[in-house]
């Protein structure tokens, strides 16, 4: 019997990492929605979707650019940013979020930068193989792609600024222009 619910128990924990996505390590719903839609952009573009970035590890890059405003962008490379400044989610074996924790800074240290930026300390995994396999990655780097956000009485997020391949693509995920009437 135990055997049987040590399987289950496996089973349970297997099916649940693999159904993870931004909700999941953001307290703030405004900015997971957000993350969530560079997500799934990586499903949806043809850029990524023709040279085969797809098949490789690709990171969300969430970088708090004030206590008010982020950006997101799709990095297949290693990060250029300090490593101890790094906060890693793994959603699967190739994908993941990593939050640039900009706490130690002066905004960093407001009320509005915790409200907005608060994560599930939990679910902060180890950096190390998200890097590891970024150095094994021999496909060439994602074009430069930013996603970029103002965040308006901590729960209204406007996209202030797109700069990416595949604009519309994005555009229709963005606005959920694709949902049916």
């Amino acid at each position: 019997m135990k055997i049987i619910t040590s399987i289950l128990i496996l089973i349970y924990a297997g099916v649940n990492a693999q159904n993870k996505d931004a909700k999941d390590f953001f307290e703030s719903h405004a900015v997971y929605r957000k993350v969530n839609n560079t997500l799934s952009f990586i499903d949806k573009s043809s850029t990524i979707l023709l040279n085969d970035y797809d098949k490789s590890v690709i990171y969300a890059l969430v970088f708090p650019n004030h206590e008010g405003s982020f950006s997101v962008s799709l990095k297949n490379q290693l990060p250029t940013i300090d490593k101890n400044q790094l906060k890693c989610f793994k959603i699967n074996d190739n994908r993941f979020v990593v939050f640039v924790d900009r706490s130690e800074e002066n905004f960093g240290e407001t009320k509005q930068y915790k409200n907005n930026f608060a994560i599930k300390e939990k679910e902060v995994a180890s950096c190390d193989g998200l890097l590891k396999k970024l150095k094994e990655n021999k496909l060439p780097k994602i074009p430069e792609n930013v996603f970029a956000y103002a965040i308006f009485e901590e729960n209204f997020v406007y996209l202030e600024d797109l700069a990416t391949f595949d604009a519309l693509q994005y555009l229709q995920i963005e606005y959920d222009l694709n949902r049916s009437k």
